[in-house]
C-alpha cells in the first residue's frame, strides 16, 4: 500500500487531443479518491484547450513540441529550462502515459522517486522508469488500462466518467452562432465530422453526405458540419454532395467551441477522431466509424455510444499506407448499416 496522501503526482501525455482527454478519468479518481493530493498534468501544444480549466489539475505543463525538435542547439536550451523548472517543483510520483523515450527522459530527469510506465514500453523506459503497469493496453479500453495506473498507489474501484469544464464565455458564444444559424432550440440537431488524423480513418465523405440527408428527409434535422484545422477541402467536399446546405459549418472553432457545439446536438456521427471523444464527454450520443484501430481499446467512453467496424485482417496497421486496398477497411462500411445505426441513435 503505497500512501500519496499530501503526495504531488505529475501525469505526462505527449500524444494527441484524443489522447489528453483519456487523462480526465485518472485525474479525477486521484483527486476523489485522496482529496489532499496534489495533480499537476504535462501534454502536447494543441491539446491543452481541453484540460486547462479543469478544477482538479493544480499546473498544467504545455510540452512545446516544434520548439523541442527546432535543432539541436534550442532542444537542448528547451530541455534544460523545463527540467530545472520540473526538479523545483520536486514531485512525488511521475505517471507517464506517452510510451516514447522523450516523456521518458524528462520523467527520470524530474528527480521523482517513483516513476510509472507503460509494461510494454521502450527499453530507455524500463531503465529510467521504476514502476511498471501490470496491464496489457492492446486489450484494455485506454482509460481502463491507464485507470489501472492508480492500483500501484493502493487505489480502487474507478469512476470510468469524463468531464470538460467549458466556460460560459463558449457556452455563450455558440448559443449567439446557433441563432444566428436560424437553428431553434427544440429542433433535432446532428453534428457531423468527416475528418479524422489519418487518412486511412476517414468513411469516404459522399457517404457521410448520404446520411446527412437522409436525416434531412427523415426527421428535418439540422446538420450541423464540423471539421479541423486543415480539413476545409474535405467539409467542402462532403457538402458538395449534400441535397442542401448545411445547416451550420465551420472549420474554425476552438476545441472548447466544438465542445460547447456537441453539448447542444442530439447526435454526433464521425470518424475514429478527437471530436467523438468530445461528444461523448459533453454526454452528446455519438456514432463513430472504425476502420485500422480496435473500437474495444479507442471508442468514446459513452453511455449512449455506437460504433461501426468491419474488423479486416489488417486491422491493427500503422496506418501508413493501405497494404490491403482491395479490402480497405473503411470503404468496407456501408451506408445502410451506419443508417441502421443512426435511426437507433435518433428514434
Amino acid at each position: 500500500m503505497v500512501d500519496i496522501s499530501g503526495k504531488k503526482v505529475l501525469i505526462i501525455k505527449l500524444r494527441y487531443i484524443g489522447d489528453t482527454l483519456s487523462i480526465i478519468p485518472v485525474v479525477e479518481n486521484l483527486k476523489e479518491k485522496t482529496a489532499d493530493v496534489t495533480v499537476d498534468v504535462m501534454v502536447n501544444r494543441g491539446t491543452e484547450e481541453l484540460v486547462i480549466h479543469h478544477p482538479d489539475i493544480r499546473k498544467l505543463w504545455i510540452y512545446e513540441r516544434k520548439i523541442a525538435k527546432k535543432n539541436l542547439f534550442t532542444t537542448i536550451s528547451y530541455h534544460k529550462n523545463l527540467i530545472n523548472q520540473l526538479r523545483f517543483e520536486k514531485y512525488d510520483f511521475i505517471i507517464d502515459f506517452t510510451h516514447g523515450d522523450r516523456a521518458a527522459f524528462l520523467s527520470f530527469m524530474t528527480g521523482a522517486p517513483q516513476r510509472i510506465t507503460y509494461q510494454n514500453s521502450s527499453t530507455l523506459s524500463h531503465l529510467l522508469m521504476n514502476r511498471i503497469i501490470p496491464s496489457d493496453p492492446s486489450k484494455n479500453h485506454i482509460v481502463d488500462f491507464q485507470l489501472h495506473s492508480l492500483r500501484l498507489l493502493g487505489l480502487s474501484h474507478f469512476n470510468r466518467r469524463m468531464t470538460i469544464h467549458i466556460p460560459e464565455s463558449w457556452e455563450t458564444q455558440i448559443d449567439h452562432l446557433l441563432s444566428a444559424a436560424g437553428i431553434e432550440d427544440d429542433s433535432l440537431r446532428v453534428a457531423m465530422h468527416p475528418g479524422a488524423r489519418g487518412k486511412l480513418r476517414r468513411w469516404p465523405p459522399e457517404r457521410f453526405a448520404v446520411i446527412a440527408n437522409r436525416l434531412r428527409e427523415n426527421y428535418q434535422a439540422n446538420i450541423l458540419l464540423i471539421g479541423g484545422p486543415g480539413e476545409n477541402e474535405l467539409v467542402k467536399e462532403m457538402e458538395a454532395h449534400m441535397e442542401s446546405p448545411p445547416s451550420f459549418r465551420s472549420t474554425q472553432l476552438s476545441l472548447l467551441g466544438i465542445a460547447a457545439l456537441l453539448k447542444r446536438c442530439q447526435l454526433f456521427i464521425g470518424n475514429d477522431s478527437a471530436p467523438g471523444h468530445i461528444a461523448a464527454a459533453v454526454n452528446c450520443p455519438n456514432l463513430t466509424l472504425f476502420g485500422p484501430t480496435f473500437p474495444h481499446m479507442w471508442r468514446p467512453l459513452s453511455s449512449v455510444g455506437e460504433v461501426v467496424f468491419k474488423n479486416v485482417p489488417c486491422c491493427g496497421c500503422l496506418q501508413k499506407r493501405c497494404t490491403h486496398p482491395e479490402i480497405f477497411c473503411m470503404d468496407q462500411i456501408e451506408v445502410d448499416e451506419v443508417w441502421e445505426k443512426v435511426k437507433k441513435l435518433v428514434e
